[in-house]
């Protein structure tokens, strides 16, 4: 094992699933070294994590982390442990979680269904060191000061749009509104990307090919309708965000490399509002502004 990599420690970093077997009598290792552990147990499994607590203040946010502590209670799990050291916190994640999928990969190989449901994933605390390292940056946004029952009123009306949709139109909706919300839920940027993409997918481009350029002449046609589809989609950067798809389905890239990541989430910021925007034109909804500043800046 190599030494540790200098001005970093190594992180750890754990996988639990339950297993659709009998729990043996007790722990059985498949591996046992000081950098990987891959066993069969009958539990119970402890470890505590770390977590930011976002505490909202309108108009500002903060961060707190907080420990939680997991005891699963005696039970079938297949527990995958990795320890690893790297030049930085994303590389030392990126690389245990590759290492994870390929050990859990070989399970489902070898023994389709064994792995029944993931129980937890992600880096652990270590006696005396709390870490948190999650697989994207995480977002903080200041929220203005709202009156609750504003958004109650405002939402019933969003609600009753919906209502007024067609059958086609409210199954299209869901269908996209599900893959967005996986998109608000996901901390890793390629899988954000992926299902927000998936979003222009189903609306507006509804299966044709070429998305980027169906997604122009649909904006153009809706909202701005003084410039041509192809400048909507030069102006958002459309085609560069397609490339950013393409170049993670067809080169099979996980992660988002450290110097890649500025360029990387401006594109899905601008993926997000554009999936918004044409979200809330399907549901009858007003479009928002969220897209001026990308198409009325020179």
């Amino acid at each position: 094992m190599r030494a540790p990599a200098m001005g970093f420690p190594p992180i750890s970093y754990l996988t639990v699933y339950r297993a659709a077997l009998t729990p043996p009598g007790s722990d059985l290792y498949v591996a046992s070294m000081q950098d990987l552990e891959i066993k069969l147990s009958p539990g119970p499994v402890e470890f505590s994590f770390t977590i930011p607590v976002v505490r909202h203040t309108p108009p500002v946010a903060g961060l707190t982390p907080a420990q939680r502590h997991v005891k699963l209670a005696p039970d079938s799990y297949v527990v995958i442990r990795i320890r690893v050291d790297a030049p930085d916190p994303t590389s030392a994640r990126t690389m245990a979680a590759l290492r994870a999928a390929e050990a859990a990969c070989v399970f489902d190989l070898r023994y389709p269904g064994l792995l029944a449901e993931k129980v937890y994933e992600g880096t652990v605390d270590e006696p005396g060191r709390f870490i948190f390292m999650g697989e994207g940056p995480l977002r903080i946004s200041a929220q203005p000061e709202r009156d609750p029952t504003d958004i109650v009123d405002e939402i019933a009306i969003d609600l009753a749009s919906l209502d007024a949709l067609s059958q086609e139109d409210r199954e299209r909706f869901q269908l996209a509104a599900r893959w967005f919300r996986r998109g608000q839920e996901a901390m890793n940027l390629v899988d954000r990307l992926l299902f927000l993409w998936t979003v222009l997918e189903i609306y507006p481009a509804m299966g044709k090919r070429k998305v980027s350029s169906t997604v122009g002449r649909f904006l153009s046609e809706r909202l701005y309708k003084d410039l041509t589809g192809q400048e909507v989609k030069e102006r958002t950067r459309l085609g560069h965000i397609e490339d950013l798809r393409g170049g993670i389905v067809h080169k099979g890239e996980a992660f988002v490399a450290p110097a890649k990541e500025e360029r990387f989430s401006d594109g899905l910021q601008r993926l997000e509002d554009i999936a918004a925007t044409c979200l809330r034109m399907l549901a009858g909804m007003p479009a928002g502004d969220e897209l001026d500043k990308y198409v009325r800046q020179n």
